[in-house]
């Protein structure tokens, strides 16, 4: 494809998140991973004028001009570009291969003159930034060493406060000529055993390159290992075992994987959006910690989004988890397990910290319901009875169950909420779409009771949902402009409020099961929901802008004619989900790096097109293995 100047790539791998890949420097902008000691995603990143990581190629003393480079993604996930010259062309990609802390970019240079060229390539770092991100982005406080580890000769960065907290190195494929810097890039200074130190508003990194000629048509390749640890042992440990395994192989491997987890469809610009944003939600919406090599499940690892690094159950149990069981039965189990023991002491609560810690106060209904749902999702789809007998999950259950039957009414089987599924503060307490949630998740509840014999427990459980369900049809049904219709939300005391949320839209009321799409009062709301009588549908400042979750749903609802066409044609953001798009040209207005919603919507693509799910066993056997640095080839 022909990037322009703006255009962005984003990979990763379980630990090390890539965000910002610009097409028009062919330059890594941004490096992250997750501390859970921090409780947050940290982000490096370079300068305005020089990125994180950068290729510095001069081919008879002239630079290339990166920007006509024409990029692609391999396997929906690995960057790669090539730039033509008409004496030569220069090939390269960024990947981070699985279980690794770290990424490689890789450059390729092929003359195609008869004469031989004389090349000076190596690689530029300049790390300017440190960004400490859940929620908003605040800069971090500490000084940058930059230094040569005496063991391996290679360059790294280390972040400092009173000790050391993460730390970059650098690995070079080729023996290279190396120089480091703190202030100035160019700044030339002799560098002692301790290395130079740069301070808060100074640039930190190192420049790395070798001269070589390049004889008629051949060609010649090199690498760059980027290592990350907790300090420079750990740092440059990592780019060393990157560098042993070398980047053939772990590209190979890489490519191999994503390759045996990609759905199939007909329709090859469909099947990259789904995959694009498969992965995408796979490896932004979760994340390995930096600090102590935990599962943490996220919004998202980019900060582009602005509610970055946080924890909510309806983000990684309704929206993420789906997408992640399609390819990895195995890691939507360690989502649940994560569910059910770091994060379910605050169950319900709107949002969280990678550690449990309530982050945003205010309770959603929908999101206390969320891992029930989630969980027997998972067991109707694996047939994995083990998650049922955990002592964990089953104490998760019964906390889950307690926090419900506080939130009902006195004498009315309806549940209330404090905030929405849109995260706005409920006008009424009792929510059409969240009380439907409450029936799924109970009856969902039986159905595991079933499962594992306790019979007293399911009838109870089966009783309780029958009760939730009258009272629904009893009480949230109102007159509306077509007829009786679903209300949004009621008080019970007469009033009601006529709204949808396209994150728990009550167009989903069929899709879980609730009622049938036949139904009339069902019917009589989605006409409503999609009419001018619909505040929603307003236009916003003269432009007319459509959610993603939106879109998602009508494919949930069989509704995929201009659903698909749109998504066909919709450059998005840079080809990645957002949560909120211009209706008419496709692009990107706000929620941008949203890795859950992409996940949502890979999902709902998949049961569109009638993508059928991996074979369990294979995806069960050859699954990413819990995060291990022993070097262990992922497939």
């Amino acid at each position: 494809m022909s990037a322009s100047n703006d255009t962005r790539f984003s990979t990763g791998n379980e630990l090390i998140a890539i965000p910002d890949i610009s097409a028009a420097r062919c330059g890594v902008e941004t490096i992250s991973f997750l501390h859970r000691g921090l409780r947050a995603t940290v982000e490096l990143g370079g300068s305005a004028d020089a990125p994180f990581l950068q290729p510095d190629v001069t081919i008879e003393g002239a630079a290339p001009d990166w920007r006509k480079a024409e990029w692609r993604l391999d396997e929906n996930w690995v960057p790669a570009f090539e730039l033509t010259h008409p004496d030569y062309v220069i090939r390269g990609c960024v990947f981070a291969p699985l279980q690794s802390r770290g990424f490689v970019y890789t450059l390729e240079i092929e003359s195609k003159t008869d004469r031989e060229l004389p090349i000076r390539a190596g690689w530029r770092s300049v790390w300017d930034t440190t960004f400490h991100a859940t929620y908003t982005s605040k800069a971090m406080t500490g000084v940058r060493r930059v230094a040569i580890n005496q063991w391996l000769g290679i360059p790294y960065v280390e972040f400092q406060s009173v000790a050391p907290h993460f730390a970059v190195a650098f690995q070079p494929s080729d023996l290279m000529e190396v120089r480091v810097f703190a202030g100035e890039v160019d700044a030339s200074e002799s560098v002692s055993e301790d290395g130079l130190l740069a301070r808060p508003g100074m640039k930190a990194g190192c420049l790395l390159a070798r001269e070589f000629t390049v004889g008629p048509n051949d060609r010649v390749s090199t690498a760059m290992y980027v290592g990350v640890g907790l300090e420079e042992i750990s740092a440059v440990s990592s780019a060393a075992d990157l560098s042993r395994r070398g980047c053939e192989e772990l590209l190979r491997t890489t490519l191999a994987w994503l390759r045996r987890r990609s759905l199939r469809v007909k329709d090859r610009e469909l099947e990259a959006v789904m995959n694009r944003n498969l992965f995408y939600n796979y490896f932004f919406g979760q994340g390995v910690t930096l600090d102590t090599e935990e599962l943490s499940l996220v919004t998202s690892r980019s900060s582009r989004y602005p509610l970055t690094a946080a924890y909510c159950d309806r983000d990684a149990m309704l929206w993420s988890l789906p997408a992640v069981l399609r390819v990895e039965p195995r890691q939507a189990r360690r989502m649940l397990e994560h569910a059910f023991t770091v994060q379910i002491r605050n169950v319900g609560i709107h949002s969280r910290f990678i550690d449990g810690i309530v982050l945003e106060p205010g309770f959603e209904l929908d999101e206390l319901c969320a891992p029930v749902h989630a969980l027997w999702r998972y067991v109707h789809e694996t047939n994995d009875l083990s998650m049922l007998f955990d002592r964990r999950v089953q104490a998760g259950i019964n906390h889950i169950q307690d926090i419900l039957s506080r939130k009902k009414h006195p004498t009315v089987s309806l549940y209330e909420t404090t905030l929405l599924p849109s995260d706005d503060v409920a006008v009424y307490p009792y929510v059409t779409f969240d009380n439907a949630m409450v029936w799924r998740m109970l009856r969902d509840l039986g159905r595991i009771y079933d499962r594992i014999g306790d019979l007293d427990r399911k009838d109870d459980t089966i009783e309780q949902a029958k009760r939730v369900k009258q009272a629904v049809m009893e009480h949230a049904l109102v007159k509306g402009p077509f007829g009786q219709m679903f209300a949004w939300s009621v008080d019970l005391k007469g009033n009601h409020r006529l709204l949808d949320n396209p994150q728990g839209s009550l167009q989903l009321l069929p899709h879980i099961e609730f009622c049938s799409p036949d139904l009339d009062q069902y019917q009589n709301t989605v006409r409503w929901i999609r009419s001018e009588e619909n505040p929603a549908n307003a236009p916003h400042g003269g432009r007319k802008r459509v959610s993603l979750f939106s879109i998602a749903n009508e494919l949930l609802m069989g509704s995929t004619r201009d659903a698909l066409e749109f998504l066909r044609r919709a450059p998005l953001d840079h080809g990645l989900c957002c949560e909120i798009a211009d209706a008419e040209t496709g692009e990107a207005v706000s929620g941008r790096g949203y890795a859950a919603c992409a996940g949502y919507l890979a999902y709902a693509m998949a049961v569109a097109l009638g993508v059928e799910p991996l074979e369990l066993e294979e995806a069960a056997t050859g699954g990413t293995p819990h995060f291990r640095l022993d070097g262990a080839k992922p497939l």
